[in-house]
């Protein structure tokens, strides 16, 4: 069986899952392996609070003093809070669940590992907490909900992925 991975989760791919389905949050933790939110990254989402975070099994990692300083100080395409998912990735040995290309690129000159936000429900079917037609429609409605970022080419990987047909 294979190890359950640390995962660290990016704003839009967290605001991807509460906004379609709050349960598989819970399934990924269980099945999947621990999800961490940086606090800086919790308080620009609306969508969830604290005792949300706890409810659902999300691991709230405060930065150190340090780590704020340095994602402050970078400067280039990544947000404050990317450089922070990045910076705490790198540091506590996490790998960052993202669909934003810019910090998947600094994640991979930083050998941080890399796990695609539609990527993480089909490793969920495969670790047997979810069944392929539910993984199905929530990839649809991630989809339905975030067109801009989950095209149909990801929609379409993901089906083949997990053996749907269409």
């Amino acid at each position: 069986m294979e190890r359950k991975r640390i995962l660290i989760l990016d704003a839009n791919t967290l605001i991807d899952y509460l906004e379609c389905d709050r349960t598989i949050i819970k399934l990924i933790c269980r099945y999947v392996g621990q999800i961490y939110l940086a606090t800086p990254v919790l308080n620009e989402i609306n969508e969830i609070d604290e005792d949300g975070c706890i409810e659902i099994g999300i691991k709230l990692l405060g930065p150190e003093l340090e780590q704020v300083m340095s994602a402050a100080a970078r400067k280039g395409p990544l947000s404050f809070q990317d450089n922070l998912c990045l910076i705490l990735a790198k540091e506590h040995g996490l790998t960052c669940v993202t669909n934003d290309k810019a910090l998947r690129r600094a994640c991979e000159l930083q050998g941080v590992p890399l796990i695609w936000g539609i990527e993480l429900i089909c490793i969920l079917v495969e670790s047997g907490g979810l069944p392929v037609k539910h993984a199905q429609n929530i990839i649809l409605t991630i989809q339905r909900n975030n067109p801009k970022y989950i095209t149909d080419s990801i929609v379409k990987s993901a089906f083949k992925r997990l053996g749907i047909t269409v």
